[in-house]
């Protein structure tokens, strides 16, 4: 147990480091003498301490917090930045002194290519930056955004142009912290490529990724969708293809773990490569191959937090088997926070790490009192035969989930705002059938990748479960209050749950050490069973108050490639769906719309091109039929009304005093029409949501004139016209990035904003 204790004192120094850093105690400037000098006391202290053993631990417990300070101090969030690296010429948009860095990058695409819908991110390692035809030798990682087509691969010398700027932050998700956990400081979107040279890469990464990358293939060709693409986020950590509707409905229900790359699958290959390598060579020689496959898998499936810590513990425990001795798994997950954090502190903010931390901190808790429980409950009821099977189907299906949701609700509270009521009876159907499809699924990606029509008919297994789990997952995610939103109350109360969980799990410990006396153990058992069932009734009851209706008008604005689509919710609790009819099809704009509809069919209006078809369940509105002047009532005092447009059509929104129009992406001859129209005098608008980039579209100067918006939303990557970016720099309109879900919420009177990632996280 000592080192589990010695882990938290290092993760312990680790946040320490940060909040100093975050307070300006230290920083860039600090040097690092004062470290090496302080740890080297330290050091020479448990030396004179080693007759004492408490005294000694107890400087021994300082000097690793210390130890973790300085590690932070050598790895922080935020870059330290000189000359020679590239994160220093990169330009910061988010404020008004926005600072606009046109530059060209040529480096190396170091990490495997993530497809999206329409575009592809390349992490790219630079060799040099020209700005302003000045070429700088550089270091240092940039993503970038590109269009799908042409691709590029890993090893690929690209010439990279764009606007070079530092990662945005968002109101729900902070990018620029994600990214920099993962070694990346600059971000390029809507990139240009122009191809220098290919592999220029490393052989063992061409040839790892040109497996995955095959594998992949493989897997799209004998699965049919969203099969494939589960199957590829389980087995190859390749979850960009997940269609949004069946993400959202994997999110309602609590179930994003089976889907991604996580314990189970290494403990599968941990389990199969030491069954059989140990018949071929026996149990001691097999180890080291054993970790050799599961380090290989690890690299393959794209080596992120929660798949090294699984594949560490996996390690540990083949060890373990070889030395004949059981390792604990206490001390194993421990030990891989304590080798993951020392090779990259900024782990510890890493969700997926985490949860999978947490998630395994649960098992090792609570899975044998609620074991005991369940088999005492069983055994007064069951024969001895009847209760071991039926405690087989239980520790898979819901034992297992159970112990792992005590430990990882709070922490999906926190990041994602949202907490499932449907989660356990999901998980309890599903996990049964996870095991046939990790198992038929590896064995499909070994036969097919020998011979392709071994893979069709193993593919069968697979494809069997998965649609059994996706079956499963949609509908559950349609129950009346599947998944509330939490608010900002079920945030805090996430925290507070944690201190009484972990102060309950002291106050056991006490109590078996003997070190509370006997007659206060059933109270302060009481106590704490009474605390946590308050605690839990209070969080339902929050997160039941949040789900409700905030008598406000929410405007959802939801960028496309070249489009946009707005999601109204009114204050009563309708929705509507309105569609320009641009951008990259109404069908993925709707896709992206689902997250927000948590827990309906669909939504109560639809506006737009298709409309009908994109939402089947939906009052859909034919423009063609809706004259200038043409009224739609949404709730009370929530008015859409047709605006006359031209060719083009365009829609005023009222709720009490405030006034926009939607779309915002009215092209500048709809603009004139509308300014010639009788609705030009009865124009003037609250606020004014400029076009995204790739739309044609942007507010002239006689519109912003004739409207005068006292609010001006204007995204970043846009090419206005000089005389409109300068009279929108002029009336002090907000940048916005270009990719940011944008969330206008009004009650009338007073305007909020947030922004929003459309970053996919789990």
């Amino acid at each position: 147990m000592t080192l589990v204790y010695l882990t938290v004192a290092w993760c312990g120094g680790i946040l320490l480091g940060h909040l100093l850093w975050s307070s300006g105690a230290i920083g860039c400037a600090t040097p690092v003498w004062p470290f090496g000098v302080g740890a080297g006391v330290l050091c020479l202290l448990i030396l004179l301490l080693r007759r004492w053993p408490a005294q000694r631990n107890t400087v021994l417990f300082l000097l690793m917090l210390f130890l973790g300070a300085w590690r932070y101090h050598a790895h922080p969030l935020a870059a330290c930045a000189t000359p020679a690296d590239l994160a220093y010429y990169a330009g910061d948009e988010s404020g008004d002194d926005r600072q606009v860095v046109r530059a060209t990058v040529e480096g190396v695409v170091v990490g495997y290519p993530d497809v999206r819908d329409v575009r592809t991110h390349y992490r790219v390692r630079a060799a040099t930056v020209t700005i302003a035809g000045k070429p700088h030798p550089v270091r240092g990682d940039v993503l970038v955004q590109a269009p799908r087509f042409p691709a590029f691969a890993y090893g690929d010398r690209l010439r990279v142009t764009g606007q070079l700027q530092i990662p945005p932050t968002f109101d729900d998700f902070d990018y620029r912290a994600y990214l920099a956990q993962r070694g990346i400081h600059s971000l390029m979107q809507r990139a240009t490529i122009e191809l220098v040279a290919r592999d220029q890469g490393a052989r063992f990464w061409a040839i790892l990724y040109g497996v995955r990358a095959r594998g992949a293939a493989l897997l799209n060709r004998v699965l049919p969708e969203p099969a494939a693409a589960l199957a590829n986020g389980m087995l190859l950590g390749i979850e960009s293809g997940i269609p949004p509707a069946v993400d959202a409905a994997f999110k309602v229900t609590g179930t994003t773990h089976v889907i991604v790359i996580s314990g189970s699958n290494i403990a599968l290959l941990s389990g199969v490569l030491l069954a059989l390598l140990g018949r071929l060579l026996g149990r001691r020689r097999a180890t080291l191959p054993t970790i050799a496959g599961i380090t290989l898998y690890v690299l393959l499936v794209g080596a992120d937090a929660a798949a090294l810590r699984a594949g560490l513990m996996g390690a540990l425990y083949v060890i373990a088997v070889a030395m004949g001795r059981q390792s604990t798994a206490f001390v194993s997950l421990f030990t891989s926070a304590l080798v993951m954090t020392l090779i990259n502190p900024l782990t510890l903010w890493d969700v997926g790490f985490q949860l999978s931390f947490m998630a395994t901190l649960g098992l090792i808790l609570f899975t044998p009192a609620i074991q005991a429980r369940f088999e005492r409950f069983l055994a007064a009821r069951l024969a001895t035969d009847q209760v071991r099977k039926a405690m087989s189907l239980l520790n898979d299906a819901l034992i297992v989930t159970l112990a792992a949701q005590i430990t990882t609700l709070p922490v999906v509270v926190y990041y994602f705002g949202r907490l499932s009521l449907i989660s356990l009876f999901t998980n309890f159907l599903i996990l049964p059938a996870q095991p046939p499809i990790m198992m038929g699924g590896m064995a499909t990606l070994v036969g097919g990748l020998i011979w392709a029509p071994v893979g069709r008919v193993l593919a069968i297994i697979p494809w069997l479960f998965l649609t059994y789990t996706t079956w499963v997952v949609k509908l559950t995610a349609l129950a009346p209050l599947a998944s509330v939103e939490t608010g900002g109350w079920g945030r805090a109360l996430a925290m507070l749950y944690y201190v009484i969980l972990f102060g309950a799990l002291g106050l056991r410990h006490l109590i078996g050490t003997g070190r509370v006396p006997a007659p206060a153990r059933g109270v302060t058992r009481r106590a704490a069973a009474y605390g946590v069932i308050m605690m839990a009734a209070l969080w339902l009851g929050t997160s039941a108050l949040a789900a409700r209706p905030d008598g406000r008008l929410h405007l959802v604005y939801l960028p496309g490639e070249g489009g946009e689509a707005i999601l109204l919710t009114t204050p009563g609790g309708r929705t509507a769906w309105l569609w320009d009819g641009g951008g990259n099809g109404g069908a993925a704009l709707a896709a992206a719309a689902r997250p927000w509809l948590i827990g309906r069919r669909g939504v109560d209006l639809a506006v737009g091109p298709g409309a009908a078809d994109l939402w089947p369940d939906a009052q859909a509105v034919d423009l063609a039929q809706l004259a200038p002047g043409a009224v739609i009532r949404l709730d009370e005092g929530v008015v859409l009304t047709r605006l006359a447009a031209g060719a083009d059509w365009a829609l005023a929104l009222d709720y009490g005093g405030f006034r926009t129009v939607l779309p915002s992406t009215v092209k500048p001859d709809a603009q004139a029409a509308l300014l010639a129209s009788t609705d030009a005098a009865n124009l003037h608008l609250v606020l004014l949501k400029a076009p995204g980039p790739n739309t044609g579209a942007w507010p002239t100067a006689d519109f912003l004139a004739a409207t005068g918006p006292q609010t001006i939303l204007w995204p970043q990557d846009t090419t206005y016209p000089p005389d409109v970016t300068a009279l929108l720099t002029g009336r002090g309109a907000r940048r916005i990035p270009a990719d940011a879900v944008v969330e206008v919420i009004t009650d009338g009177a007073r305007l909020w904003l947030r922004l929003r990632s459309a970053m996919e996280r789990r």
